[in-house]
């Protein structure tokens, strides 16, 4: 590794390791290597601001005040399919800090269900860091009462449940504030606090600050030796001149469209001279929403409810989850039952990520622009999602206020994909570590490394994926010191 410059000088700093991104996913290697590796210095590396100090539920906010906080907050530099209805949230924790009620893991089926979508790691793998990240990540609360156990009763034939939650249980607290978690600007600030403490200097945290591309030196173009970077300010304005930032290891974990279009900006290419399979392999969920009037089942309108209806079999057809939560009627605050589906996509080589030839920011550099289309088999997920929402209506007795509907494409925030890990350059853009074919020290740290995008929530799985990829990089920083 190169070193470190002392203090005083003008040269740009350096880190062992360089996180692109403040979501779920960056943190998550960011604490974990603080945790498992003390003598690293991480830098992390955020475009925005910071908005929130905990998860927004976390701040006794309901679900339709958070609604407005991202119509509020969002951006989508995006042009293409997620132009429609996909959006960032330029803030220290991303789009974690608003992330949904429900936490899931990612169901072991959906890791090897798709031909062209299998995760390069056994099945069993991820167990030790899921139960590391909830025990992070979950707070300790979760709706019930007679109205939720009621609801459960209803649907007990299609298997449904309470949603995961921490090890203590408080039935104080409503769907309609949702489950607030310890989000990820919660964690990395507690780890800012360690560090100022310890008064160890090994984190830094770079906020209001975009990352343009990563640079390597002429001589060794395999080698990424810096980022380029630029302040700009909270109206998103350039603040001086660009600066770099100098790394041993780098981790693009900016979301799946962001990350890809930083590999396919910095020149990312295999051996033979092409990108690949770099911006390829995009998906999210296909999502659907309706809000059902349940004031004539008295059982049910009572009290609060947050459950979901997990997949029903192991088919790809039947790759959908269902989630019911009670929120308030905008106009006379009367309890109705909002209705999510998400379904999965399958992996298809042309839903990608490209950079866009004449959308370009103030300095040039170009935006992402994406290809997003339904396979067959997406069609046919989509109408037995649909069917199955209405079957749940029926079950509960409830009339539509607004029915079911599909959001526009990336409504879910769940885009994964681009630059997923696979056993060869021919099937994927990473290696099964995470490490980008196309250099030596350049890492896939978000949801971008993922083959398939199942069916769940995927910010435990992003979590779970981070401290997995963590510990990787402690072993060759370790390798590193050894030498």
């Amino acid at each position: 590794m190169a070193p470190r410059p002392t203090t005083g000088t003008s040269a740009a700093p350096f880190f062992d390791v360089v996180v692109i991104g403040s979501g779920p996913a960056g943190v998550a290697v960011a604490e974990r290597l603080y945790d498992e590796h003390p003598s690293a210095t991480i830098a992390v590396i955020e475009q925005g601001t910071m908005l929130l100090r905990r998860h927004f539920y976390a701040n006794g906010a309901s679900i339709a005040e958070r609604d407005r906080f991202l119509a509020r907050h969002q951006v989508c530099p995006w042009r293409g399919d997620l132009g429609e209805g996909g959006a960032l949230l330029p803030a220290l924790g991303g789009r974690g800090i608003v992330g949904g009620s429900q936490l899931h893991r990612f169901y072991r089926a959906d890791l090897t269900l798709w031909q062209d979508g299998s995760w390069p790691l056994a099945a069993d793998e991820l167990d030790p860091y899921f139960i590391h990240a909830e025990s992070r990540l979950l707070g300790g609360s979760r709706s019930g009462g007679a109205a939720q156990e009621h609801v459960c009763g209803i649907l007990a034939g299609l298997d449904a449940r309470h949603p995961p939650c921490g090890p203590t249980v408080d039935t104080g607290r409503g769907p309609s504030v949702g489950l607030p978690h310890h989000s990820s600007v919660q964690r990395l600030l507690t780890l800012l606090d360690r560090d100022r403490l310890l008064s160890s200097r090994r984190l830094a945290l770079f906020t209001e600050t975009r990352a343009l591309g990563l640079v390597a030196e002429p001589a060794q173009p395999r080698q990424m030796t810096r980022v380029r970077c630029l302040a700009a300010g909270r109206s998103g304005a350039p603040v001086g001149a660009p600066f770099d930032v100098r790394g041993g290891i780098f981790v693009l974990a900016a979301s799946a469209v962001e990350s890809a279009r930083l590999a396919l900006v910095s020149g990312s290419r295999t051996p033979d001279g092409a990108h690949s399979n770099v911006g390829r392999y995009l998906m999210e969920h296909i999502y659907c929403r309706g809000h059902l009037d349940i004031s004539g089942r008295r059982e049910i309108a009572q009290g609060p409810v947050n459950v979901f209806v997990p997949p029903q079999s192991e088919r790809l057809e039947a790759r959908f989850q269902i989630e019911l939560s009670s929120v308030a009627h905008p106009v006379d605050g009367r309890s109705v039952m909002r209705v999510t589906g998400s379904a999965a996509m399958d992996p298809q080589p042309h839903n990608r990520v490209t950079l866009s030839p004449d959308h370009v920011d103030g300095q040039g550099v170009p935006r992402a622009s994406t290809v997003l289309r339904l396979s067959p088999g997406d069609e046919r997920r989509r109408a037995a999602l649909l069917r199955g929402v209405q079957d749940i209506a029926v079950l509960l007795g409830g009339r539509w206020l607004s029915p079911p509907s599909f959001m526009p494409k990336g409504a879910s925030y769940h885009e994964v994909g681009a630059l997923r890990i696979a056993r060869s350059p021919e099937e994927g853009a990473a290696a099964p570590d995470g490490a980008l074919f196309a250099w030596d020290n350049v890492y896939v740290g978000d949801g971008s490394a993922f083959p398939s995008v199942g069916v769940a929530n995927p910010i435990l799985t992003l979590t779970a994926m981070g401290y997995r990829l963590a510990d990787r990089l402690a072993a060759r920083l370790a390798a590193f010191e050894r030498v």
